[in-house]
């Protein structure tokens, strides 16, 4: 009751039962007329109460007398808490006190304020009457409970350090304005007048329209999903308004060239920015998410007004939920800014984050506080909140807009993330929240859970969940219109206070010239517009604002100087490819070579001569590449035919032999050019499969000239990649090279190059290895720099795996003997689990740093990543692999197992001691942004773009030969050296392959007959492998973790391969393309 108690002298409460202390107890009868509530003020102020309440201004603050429920009835008769002219009903009823000596006058919100008397002997009250008190939270009962309502003013009190106002909005804004005057006179922001807009400039204050996906694509995610999940911002508006810098002063009008230049300051000003919305279908965007700007267009430009947070958004990349647009490429043509910026609501914010920690446990008024920010916050676009002359400051509608477009960036960001994360897209999105379709976690089998771990306030949370039932897949089926499938979801989820499907149809439609698009028939000129800020009224102006002020308000501004420093641009052509006919780029631009090239020296020059490299940040930048086709090379003296018989191991070393002391390489070095890494050897006279080619003494970096001749091209042989081939190919070596498959002409392999460097947002240089590793430095957490990031996380590990590890920590290989009844089975399907290492590599908590190591054992703890030794128990499992001896070994001693296996093992009833154990205290998810590139390009280059497809397999090249060098020797003292990682790596994806085979069986009976390492074998009588895979829809595709065909085999043919050893039959098995030509004489009688 502390609070209570710092304000039991400034409040009274009066209700049907008569007047209180905050505390409870009564004071008087009921107080039903204007003369005894008079008597009852003057009688508290004698006796000390309703004293003024301190103020952080000048000026204290009046005490309060609270009139609610019944008692306001008495008092001034029926009245409305929500009717407009609330104040003037009360001021009536109050009148005759006039007469007898008081004062009388409007007060905040709905309040009145009756003073009476002078010098030390004045008092001054405020009277707010309210028939349902807004602390009240909409409870009857409540609202003549004085005790309860005086106990929640005290606590609010105590949290804020305020009075709360008639309803959430102004009591946000009382808290805004005693910090507001807490700052007279000191540092800091004050603002004084409303931020008005002139009528053609209408920022969009919508945080997210109603937005539903095709009705296909609701179908399609229902097939593979168990529930429904509504997943929203927490308090995202207050959230956002604590970290944004706001505009305040005279705003000024910029036209033409000095508003596309305020555009393209490096420190942009707060504003308003008149742009052309490119057409959403010229762009690169997810057509599983809304359109970035509800105002943007599928199909044609819109124009529009935009935030400053608006501009900042819609540059960004697709995958960090922007459109990846320029400023140039908006067109700014028209801007209002303000000449002064700050973090204005950031104290208002602290103060409404510390207070929502303070009564967290006080769920009625924890609510209370949301509703406070988050209906300020909404109020700060309605002019007609805020018609009382002391609350005008309050309007303001950029401040409004800008605060809905940094949610909408959060909630894009957060479906970009989860995209990459688990490939599920929104079916549904309104404001701050969004709907999706999951389906189970494939290591728990738990549904997957998409809540931030964070408890930062903007979080994405799961608020409200449902199972999919066989009424909601009708339901949704049977919907014929939009509407009708936005209600099927939101009725499912129970969720209408965070999804208003019916604010479709009270939104403008995307691309009216409503809503701020203006039509072309409005006068375009800068000068017509210059004039409107000076002379149109406002539409949303304030009331009773005359055209003098406005004028003031929105002055024409003077000229401005062009600012520089745009965003630093990422990305580049990574590599140019030169051929006998000239250079080739990757946009299939073929580029003449005018002066001769003799050396080295000369195609190294061509990478400065047309900006060849790739940039990863403002500061750094990748090498540009010239790769020499093998025609080139032969043109140059170099003995292709020797290296095209020679093994490709070899090819390195018979590089350095026929390059040594050639014209080719000699006179570049004559002039001036040196090869290689540098040191005490600069006079490296040969040339490698890659060299770094430079120029002594210049401060330009090295070219990497990369010879095709020398690289290792077995992939080609493969011709042109199909499909199936995709994840077939033993890459796991690193051997091949599939950006050169089928023998690609040069501007094509630039372009598959360019295609990787986009997806990976880095490019492929030297081999796997390198590449994966250089990515991982690349691929950090913000709060990393690189020095600290390789130092701290990367740094190579001295612990090696314990001795015998590796009998446990290996792929499975395995096979049984079919029982009878499977034998009479005609057919056995394999099917390749895809990116098996990767699946949850993303999620998996890695070590970082040195281990503790518990010699006497210790308890197991899942969530520490390391070794455990223990006794491995008998298998009890026949019809599946085992996890802890994937390879059926004959066990004599306790063997060291990684925390996954344990996990897993203990999950499918295993029971072990631990008897030793070595664990890291500190981990991480360390390669999720590294995973997340994979997954990304995996994606977004799965398509029937034969380019594309080279590059998303140069991909899988990299992250399984990346994987693999984390434990190699080859890696042992660098940074990224973890053999552990890599142990840990696979024995999760061995842990969840044992998952899905005991999920499979235990749901309908069908267990593997074979498992060699992410192949599996199943016996089935459907000759079509897709219906057979008992695994169910969820978990069949090309995605990771999810298995598709690998081939197939009539069982009789097969028998021999499943004998209970080791399984040796996979390259017997049928290609998958060749056994769906084979599938229309299986549905004949005796097909064979």
């Amino acid at each position: 009751m502390s609070g209570a108690t710092s304000i039991g002298h400034h409040v009274l409460i009066v209700t049907t039962a008569g007047s209180f202390t905050v505390d409870g107890r009564r004071l008087t009868e009921p107080v039903d007329a204007a003369g005894k509530l008079a008597k009852l003020i003057l009688w508290a102020a004698q006796r000390g109460g309703l004293q003024p309440i301190p103020s952080s201004g000048d000026h204290p603050i009046p005490a309060r007398v609270w009139v609610v429920g019944g008692a306001a009835r008495l008092l001034a008769g029926a009245l409305d808490d929500h009717a407009g002219d609330a104040i003037g009903h009360l001021g009536r009823a109050l009148a005759p006190l006039v007469d007898d000596g008081w004062e009388l006058r409007g007060g905040t919100g709905k309040a009145v304020v009756l003073a009476h008397g002078s010098g030390s002997g004045r008092v001054v009250v405020e009277i707010l009457a309210e028939q349902q008190p807004w602390l009240a939270t909409g409870e009857e009962s409540i609202a003549d409970d004085a005790r309860e309502l005086g106990s929640r003013l005290g606590r609010w009190y105590a949290a804020l350090g305020v009075l709360p106002g008639s309803n959430a909005a102004i009591s946000g804004a009382v808290l805004a304005d005693h910090i507001m005057n807490g700052r007279s006179g000191r540092r800091g922001a004050i603002v004084s007048e409303p931020g008005l807009l002139p009528a053609w400039a209408t920022p969009e204050v919508r945080i997210q329209p109603a937005w539903l996906a095709t009705i296909e694509q609701v179908e399609h995610e229902f097939q593979h999903c168990d529930e429904l999940v509504c997943l929203t911002q927490q308090s995202p508006a207050l959230a956002s308004a604590g970290m944004l810098t706001f505009g305040y002063g005279n705003a000024i009008a910029l036209e033409a060239d000095a508003a596309a230049a305020a555009a393209s300051a490096t420190k942009r000003a707060f504003g308003l920015w008149l742009v052309e919305l490119p057409a959403a279908d010229d762009l690169n965007l997810p057509k599983m998410l809304p359109l970035p700007h509800p105002q943007m267009a599928p199909d044609h430009r819109v124009q529009a007004w935009l935030t400053t947070e608006d501009l900042d958004g819609l540059t960004k990349d697709v995958r960090d939920g922007g459109a990846g647009l320029s400023v140039e490429q908006l067109g700014v043509s028209e801007a209002i800014v303000w000449p002064h910026k700050a973090r204005i609501l950031e104290a208002w914010a602290s103060r409404l984050r510390e207070a929502r920690e303070a009564v967290a446990d006080d769920a009625p008024l924890l609510v209370l506080v949301d509703e406070a920010a988050a209906s300020y916050l909404a109020a700060l676009a309605d002019p007609h909140m805020w018609t009382d002359e002391a609350m005008r400051h309050h309007f303001q509608p950029a401040w409004a807009a800008s605060i809905a477009a940094h949610i909408r960036l959060r909630g894009r960001r957060a479906a970009m993330r989860i995209s990459r994360e688990y490939r599920v897209w929104p079916l549904y999105a309104c404001d701050a929240a969004m709907v999706y379709g999951l389906g189970r976690d494939e290591a728990t089998g738990t549904v997957i859970d998409l809540s931030d771990t964070h408890s930062r306030l903007g979080r994405m949370m799961v608020t409200s969940r449902a199972a999919v039932t066989d009424e909601v897949i009708l339901s949704a089926l049977m919907a014929e219109t939009t509407s009708e499938l936005s209600a099927t979801l939101i009725e499912a989820l129970d969720a209408s206070a965070y999804l208003d499907h019916w604010a479709a149809e009270r939104t403008v439609q995307v691309g009216s010239t409503e809503a701020g698009a203006r039509t072309d028939t409005e006068d375009p000129s800068p000068g017509a517009a210059a004039s409107k800020v000076a002379d149109e009224s406002s539409t949303n102006s304030m009331p009773a604002e005359t055209d003098d002020q406005q004028a003031r308000t929105m002055a024409k501004a003077a000229k401005t100087r062009r600012a520089g420093g745009a965003k630093p641009f990422t990305g580049g052509v990574p590599a140019a490819v030169l051929h006998t006919d000239g250079l080739w780029l990757p946009d299939n631009t073929r580029v003449e070579l005018t002066e001769p090239i003799t050396h080295v020296g000369h195609v190294a020059e061509l990478a400065y001569r047309h900006d060849i490299g790739y940039r990863l940040s403002a500061n750094y930048c990748e090498r540009g590449q010239i790769w020499m086709t093998e025609e080139v090379c032969e043109h140059f003296g170099i003995d292709v035919k020797a290296l095209a018989e020679a093994r490709a191991t070899k090819r390195g070393p018979l590089l350095h032999e026929l390059t040594q002391d050639i014209a080719f390489v000699t006179d570049a070095l004559a002039d001036g050019w040196r090869l290689g890494g540098g040191g005490e050897d600069n006079t490296v006279q040969r040339l490698g499969i890659w060299t770094r080619v430079y120029r002594e003494g210049s401060d330009r970096p090295g070219v990497m000239i990369a010879l095709i001749a020398g690289m290792d091209t077995v992939s080609s042989t493969y011709g042109a990649l199909t499909e199936e081939d995709d994840d077939d190919l033993e890459l796991d070596s690193g051997k091949g090279m599939p950006v050169l498959a089928g023998n690609p002409s040069p501007a094509q392999i630039a372009r598959r190059l360019q295609l990787l460097a986009g997806a990976l947002g880095f490019p492929w240089k030297i081999n796997g290895n390198v590449t994966a590793i250089d990515l991982l430095v690349q691929a950090r957490p913000k709060t990393f720099n690189v020095r600290e990031w390789k130092a701290e996380v990367l740094a190579p590990s001295t612990t090696a795996p314990p001795y015998g590890i590796l009998d446990v920590e290996r792929d499975y290989n395995w096979t049984r003997q079919p029982s009878a009844e499977e034998r009479q089975c005609r057919y056995v399907h394999a099917y390749d689990r895809g990116g098996s290492y990767f699946a949850a590599l993303s999620t998996l908590e890695l070590p970082i740093g040195e281990p503790v190591h518990h010699r006497d054992g210790a308890k197991f703890d899942p969530r520490l990543p390391g070794y455990w030794l223990v006794e491995v128990p008998e298998n009890h499992n026949w019809r599946m692999p085992y996890v802890l001896n994937p390879n059926d070994y004959q066990f004599n001693e306790p063997k060291w197992v990684s925390t996954p296996r344990v996990e897993r093992a203990l999950a499918l009833g295993y029971d072990m001691d631990i008897l030793e154990a070595i664990v890291w205290i500190r981990h991480g998810r360390v390669l999720r942004l590294w995973c997340e590139r994979f997954s990304s390009a995996n994606t977004v280059l799965d398509t029937d773009d034969p380019d594309a497809q080279a590059a998303r397999r140069q991909a899988k090249v990299v992250r399984s030969t990346g994987l693999g060098i984390m434990g190699s020797d080859l890696l042992k003292g660098r940074p990224g050296y973890d053999p552990a990682r890599r142990i840990l790596a696979a024995a999760k994806a061995n842990a969840n392959i044992a998952y899905r085979f005991d999920q499979i069986g235990r749901r309908t009976d069908q267990w593997p007959v074979a498992a060699l390492s992410d192949t599996v074998l199943y016996v089935s009588d459907d000759p079509d492998p897709q219906s057979a895979w008992p695994g169910g829809s969820e978990t069949f595709g090309r995605g990771f973790g999810k298995y598709k065909p690998e081939g197939s085999a009539l069982l009789a043919d097969h028998l021999e391969f499943l004998d209970g050893n080791k399984y040796k039959g996979k390259k017997l098995l049928i290609a998958p393309d060749k056994w769906r030509e084979l599938l229309p004489s299986f549905t004949h009688e005796g097909g064979q």
